[in-house]
């Protein structure tokens, strides 16, 4: 490789004399021919110009703006000035345009310098006074230097400049500090130390941006921590949502795709909450009605009780409005995202009479007992999910966690992250469904609906009990899976949309719910559990009509108990008097019963019976054993009624 002279006079005439402005000189690096090459092709080498300068109201702005980077830069090169004063030197801040902020140094320097109208507001641009090194250093964003004679400008001769560009912890330069010795005081080392004084302001600055946004992080927290009970959203002044948690997702029907678009495309707020906003003021607990475009081209209104809160910054600014939104109805146990996080019932909330459902009743209770999962199949409407609750209740999970989530109503696009966790937020991303059961029990509704990839996931979760988030991160989860389908599974493996793996692996506890239709003597009961929930409610004792119950107990059901509890709801509203009628039934109920197929099993005498008799004690239980009270309810006369206590074994006094 062939060695480069340093630059000297004799280089530098030699460059200068050459008639065409493209002329190379072979002993010079060649990057620095380009450069004198474009500074000859703009100026003359023996002429100087006045810089130009940033003056007035104008550079009193740039230093204001600058403000908090010269609070940092100052002290760091007067600390540097300390061990250099009386060697000739001469610093120098700019900002990322090369306008000089500040000057200091000796005497004789800032003199040599002002002579060459070199002074605060004064740019560094290569373009009017040739190249340096602060034009360089802010160019190359790297620390230069541009010693005596490798100055194309004659009048910067006696100057040797070590300049280094200050960078933020975003890349982006703030600015640039240089220092100016005389040429014959050149030093290699000078590079460094400058180098040396830019890396210490930009770390300063770094932590300085770095607590700035702490505070106001804190300042979102802090509000935040008022209202995580109910739905939170938050925006910025230009618009973009920055947070909406998974409460306030379900109330507005949103996903969390929403995160970093408009709040104007997604939701209309109300005329009160604009006016709040263009006052600056915040609102406490008010009634409102929100418009969400939950989908395209589909909106809903959504009744809320509304807070808003304002996040100012430390300059009084406006930095964030959060909202945080209240149904109106109150919701008695707080739910995690798609559902709630404790189960109610037990197997006492369990009707079934019949022997095949005291054979699953028998079942789920050996289940409750184990710990491998539990697969629970049978017709929609069966109440899958209320036996699910009952063998989480019945085993030693109890009084933790229960989490219920429909797989059927999470989007296949965001099942991944639901079940696996977000990698938006990194290490601090949201905890997935399985993290959220820890400990308890995860019901999983419609389990043919995960997509594959969560189903590799739940079948590597059953066999290690680790789950690898999308994140990368790997964690140990101690949790129960209770999941229900209502189709034929070993089908879907077949046709290769389930993993026949995690079916054997569901199937330690496998449980099939007969349809109602094959099980017509629990109807009385299911009945009579309606009634109960009914009474609760409107608060006066209710009873079904022996030939009503006859129609109830011929009906096929295809909808199960869901639609059981529905007839008997709409026939509660449609009875004059606290009994339900034939005529109260749907016309249905009435026609299908009619036309019973050859071979179907008409209800038992002792099917009615019971009914009656759950009347009769729940008419008793109302009226608190007075017979006269019973006789108007019932709608029987006194004879008839002791006749059927006598006939039931019915003690009137256990009621009084």
């Amino acid at each position: 490789m062939q060695s480069r002279l340093p630059v000297n006079k004799e280089l530098w005439l030699s460059f200068v004399s050459q008639p065409s402005v493209e002329a190379e000189i072979p002993d010079i690096d060649p990057h620095l021919q380009q450069v004198w090459q474009r500074c000859r092709r703009q100026q003359r080498h023996d002429h100087w110009p006045v810089p130009h300068r940033a003056k007035g109201v104008t550079f009193k702005s740039i230093k204001k703006t600058k403000a908090p980077f010269l609070n940092l830069a100052i002290p760091a090169i007067e600390d540097i000035y300390e061990y250099l004063e009386n060697t000739g030197c001469a610093f120098v801040v700019c900002d990322e345009t090369g306008c000089t902020l500040h000057l200091c140094g000796d005497t004789d320097m800032l003199a040599k310098l002002e002579a060459l109208s070199i002074r605060e507001g004064v740019y560094w641009r290569e373009g009017i006074i040739g190249n340096n090194a602060i034009s360089s250093a802010m160019h190359l964003a790297k620390p230069t230097r541009t010693t005596a004679y490798e100055h194309f400008k004659q009048a910067l001769h006696p100057f040797a400049v070590y300049a280094a560009p200050i960078i933020d912890g975003n890349g982006s330069a703030q600015g640039c500090i240089a220092l100016v010795l005389p040429a014959e005081k050149s030093c290699l080392s000078a590079l460094g130390l400058i180098h040396s004084a830019a890396r210490d302001i930009a770390s300063q600055i770094q932590t300085e941006n770095i607590l700035t946004e702490s505070n106001q992080h804190l300042s979102e927290v802090h509000v935040l921590l008022e209202g995580v009970e109910e739905g939170v959203l938050a925006w910025y002044p230009c618009g973009k949502i920055h947070y909406l948690n998974q409460k306030g997702s379900d109330l507005l029907g949103l996903s969390r795709s929403v995160l970093g678009s408009n709040i104007q495309t997604v939701l209309t707020l109300p005329q009160l909450v604009r006016e709040a906003i263009k006052q600056g003021n915040g609102l406490d607990m008010v009634e409102t009605t929100i418009e969400s475009k939950c989908e395209p081209g589909r909106s809903k209104l959504i009744s809320t009780v509304m807070s808003l809160k304002i996040v100012k910054t430390a300059s009084n600014d406006t930095h964030c409005y959060i909202a945080l939104l209240y149904p109106l109805k109150q919701i008695r146990d707080l739910v995690h995202q798609h559902a709630g996080n404790r189960a109610r019932l037990t197997f006492d909330d369990i009707v079934g009479h019949s022997d095949v459902m005291q054979r699953v009743i028998r079942q789920a209770r050996h289940a409750a007992k184990g710990r491998g999962p539990v697969l629970l199949h049978g017709e929609d409407g069966l109440g899958k999910s209320h036996l699910a609750q009952a063998i989480h209740n019945a085993g030693d999970r109890r009084g933790q966690p229960f989490i219920a989530i429909n797989c059927q109503a999470i989007p296949k696009e965001l099942m991944a992250a639901e079940f696996l966790g977000s990698v938006l937020d990194g290490d601090n991303s949201p905890a997935s469904k399985f993290e959220l059961a820890h400990g308890g029990t995860l019901f999983l509704d419609q389990v043919e609906c995960l997509s594959s990839e969560v189903q590799a996931a739940l079948l590597h979760l059953l066999k290690t009990g680790l789950l690898n988030r999308m994140n990368g991160n790997i964690v140990s989860v101690d949790v129960r899976i209770i999941a229900t389908s209502n189709v034929d599974l070993d089908q879907f493996v077949a046709e290769k949309h389930f993993r026949s793996q995690l079916l054997l692996e569901l199937q330690t506890f496998d449980i099939h719910i007969p349809p109602l239709r094959e099980r017509l003597e629990d109807v009385p009961a299911l009945v009579d559990r309606k009634l109960t929930h009914l009474e609760t409610e409107k608060k006066t004792p209710l009873a079904v009509s022996r030939d009503a119950m006859t129609y109830l107990m011929r009906y096929r059901w295809p909808g199960n108990h869901r639609e059981l509890r529905n007839v008997i709801e709409r026939a509660a509203n449609f009875a004059q008097g606290k009994l339900i009628e034939v005529k109260d039934l749907p016309e249905n109920i009435l026609c299908t019963s009619e036309q019973v197929n050859p071979g179907y099993q008409t209800p038992s005498s002792n099917c009615l019976a019971e009914a009656e008799k759950n009347t009769i004690i729940r008419s008793a239980r109302y009226c608190r054993g007075v017979t006269s009270k019973m006789c108007s309810d019932l709608q029987v006369s006194r004879t008839t009624l002791w006749r059927k206590l006598k006939s039931y074994q019915i003690n009137i006094s256990d009621y009084k």
